[in-house]
């Protein structure tokens, strides 16, 4: 679907488009907002009491019928909001109907037979963006929050939605505001005394700098916590780590057999573990002397192993250790693991040793542990926050605070004070593009392509 191409200022036609998914349902929302909404609204919705006017902020009981038949299409609620006071800072109306996709389908149509057309992608959200009710990383958060894979992914979007992230933005740009203003007055007159001494202006950019820095400290913990952590389970063939990969999924995802090597090719899928969105992987197991495929399989299950955010290594409880078990944990030495001694429901013959002495013993096949197991995830995942507790979790937040910083140390070691000026100029229009205070069509397009439509 392309982008949904509409122009910077505020368009005060009326749209209409379904707020809830496609499908069978016990509600569904229709969403209609603009210049002609109450309006529009009134002729296909009638309240069950005799009313003089809606009033806003109310939801109404009453059926929705198609005008021009008079037939009852469904038994409905209506609710009415009146600008400036609405999401959109428009007059906008949510209708509740049946969640059948004929209802939703037959009311949509009648709004665009009536004037209304039907919404691009995101374009509530875009309109309360261009009506002040919400600024540029506002309008992204809502978007995380309908995507958030995980508690924390949503309350990150939750923090950021409400305007932390924003007003941390909003006082770099009071810092860099007021130490352009001091430069441009000694360009504009240069008779006077220099305002800011150099060692006071490179103090000031500092300070500028260190927020930034705040900032991103823990700019990959956001992202991985939006974008989910890479968790690989590692192990030489049959010590049931396609079990162990069902069990923590809560389904039979793999194919589970007692053959060695089963699993030829890596599985991944997503789940929530303590809070966390984790992409859980599944790789193929060390077969000895293996050649063909089974080597192939083998050194990709090292490259996952070597790339992935945590590795849990899991040891066959029922055997003694061997040497693919000790070349393994060499393997892995370095990263942030998690040892597992798995099937503690058969006889133990594992021995105790030194660096399996903070291993978890489980039982992947009757889930003995897996709780333990679940939360030392999540403790080995969970953030170590450098500074502050605000998280940076797109990629274009970062990049753009990263230029700022190259920016203002560009001020700070320019020649003379006009390039001082230029440099912070770009750092300022920088940070008025996350913000949206500054606003390129093209990023906007992108951005909203995001969204569903409706939202």
């Amino acid at each position: 679907m392309t982008s949904p191409n509409f122009p910077l200022e505020i368009t005060r036609d009326t749209v209409v488009a379904p707020a809830t998914p496609t499908g069978y349902s016990g509600l569904a929302v229709i969403r209609l907002g603009g210049e002609t909404a109450r309006n529009l609204a009134v002729q296909v919705f009638v309240p069950a009491e005799n009313i003089i006017s809606v009033e806003a902020g109310r939801a109404y009981h009453g059926r929705v019928v198609d005008p021009a038949t008079g037939e009852t299409i469904d038994d409905a609620v209506a609710t009415f909001y009146f600008g400036p006071r609405s999401y959109t800072g428009e007059d906008l109306v949510e209708i509740s109907v049946h969640g059948n996709p004929l209802i939703v389908e037959r009311v949509v149509n009648i709004f665009i037979t009536l004037g209304a057309r039907i919404a691009d992608r995101g374009e509530f959200t875009r309109r309360a963006l261009l009506n002040n009710k919400l600024d540029l990383i506002q309008a992204e958060a809502v978007l995380d929050t309908i995507n958030a894979s995980c508690d924390k992914s949503r309350q990150i979007a939750i923090a950021q939605y409400e305007g932390r992230l924003s007003n941390r933005i909003l006082s770099l740009q009071k810092g860099v505001v007021n130490l352009l203003s001091i430069v441009e007055a000694d360009i504009d007159f240069p008779e006077e005394e220099t305002r800011l001494k150099p060692d006071a202006f490179a103090e000031q950019v500092l300070v500028i700098r260190n927020e930034i820095d705040e900032l991103l400290a823990n700019a990959d913990a956001g992202v991985k916590i939006r974008d989910g952590y890479r968790v690989a389970i590692l192990g030489r063939a049959n010590v049931g780590k396609s079990t162990l990969f069902n069990r923590l999924l809560g389904y039979d995802r793999a194919i589970v057999h007692e053959v060695p090597g089963t699993t030829r090719d890596y599985l991944e899928e997503g789940v929530p573990i303590g809070g966390y969105y984790v992409r859980l992987l599944d790789t193929a197991g060390l077969l000895p002397a293996a050649t063909g495929a089974d080597q192939l399989a083998g050194d990709r299950s090292r490259r996952l192993a070597v790339d992935a955010d945590l590795v849990i290594l899991v040891f066959d409880g029922s055997e003694p250790l061997n040497g693919q078990d000790m070349q393994l944990f060499g393997l892995v030495q370095e990263k942030p693991r998690i040892l597992v001694v798995n099937k503690t429901d058969l006889n133990r013959q594992l021995k105790g040793s030194e660096f399996l002495a903070d291993s978890l013993k489980i039982s992947a096949k009757t889930g003995e542990n897996i709780s333990l197991l679940n939360a030392r995830i999540a403790e080995t995942l969970r953030p170590k926050i450098v500074k502050g507790d605000l998280l940076l979790t797109r990629t274009r937040h970062i990049q753009a605070l990263k230029k700022v910083r190259d920016l203002i140390n560009q001020a700070r070691i320019a020649p003379h004070l006009e390039m001082q000026a230029y440099e912070l100029h770009a750092a300022l229009d920088l940070l008025g593009e996350l913000t949206g205070r500054v606003l390129r069509k093209e990023l906007l397009d992108k951005i909203f392509d995001e969204f569903c439509i409706g939202k």
